[in-house]
């Protein structure tokens, strides 16, 4: 991200380029992408408004799903739709195809980078990348973990910012190692799914 970054003058950029480039097919506004990508709604704007006026973007009205704000703690989510002015990757801009194979076929993320965030959430035995990391979109997930103690609300944030720095969501599940030697015991289709098929292992102290 660092090299890319230098290249186009903004890790931030890359981090917006590669959300529109990943999801060729949706539109975002401004709101959703300095959520998605974890940077400051001015940042954002700018980067939009530059992207724009290149071509590699252009501007899309949509409807999206707006929460609806609620006093009462117990209340049930309720949500409306609203007509926003957002964005979309222009495919027929010329360079999109070299984009492509520059920003999403070059390394989303250090493995090490992946471990320490991951780390974070408990004690790791075992972490395995699987699906978007090798280009397989047919896998069922792209994270194994297995680890002990592990804080799901620390591993969601975590996982977060590594979305925002690849600018995709990634498909995960967590195990004790009990459990995962059980699932493998009895031919589990979910770890048998990744562990058949090419993956990388960043961590094993199984």
């Amino acid at each position: 991200m660092e090299s890319l970054g230098k290249i186009f003058g903004s890790v931030i950029r890359v981090k917006i380029m590669r959300l529109f480039l990943f999801n060729e097919k949706t539109a975002f506004d401004v709101d959703d992408v300095t959520e998605r990508s974890r940077v400051k709604k001015p940042d954002a704007r700018k980067e939009l408004t530059m992207l724009a006026k290149i071509g590699f973007l252009k501007k899309k009205t949509f409807t999206k799903k707006i929460l609806k704000p609620t006093k009462k703690k117990d209340a049930k989510s309720e949500y409306r739709k609203k007509k926003v002015n957002g964005w979309i990757l222009n495919t027929r801009f010329d360079l999109v195809k070299p984009l492509q194979k520059l920003l999403l076929d070059s390394e989303l993320i250090k493995e090490s980078d992946i471990a320490k965030r991951i780390k974070k959430s408990g004690t790791i035995k075992f972490l395995v990348l699987s699906g978007l990391f090798m280009r397989d979109e047919d896998r069922k997930l792209d994270v194994l973990i297995v680890g002990e103690k592990i804080k799901k609300d620390i591993l969601e944030k975590e996982i977060a910012i590594i979305e925002s720095e690849i600018g995709h969501e990634l498909r995960y599940t967590f195990f004790t190692l009990a459990d995962f030697e059980y699932r493998i015991s009895m031919y589990d289709k979910l770890v048998r799914d990744v562990l058949e098929s090419d993956h990388i292992t960043i961590i094993d102290k199984r």
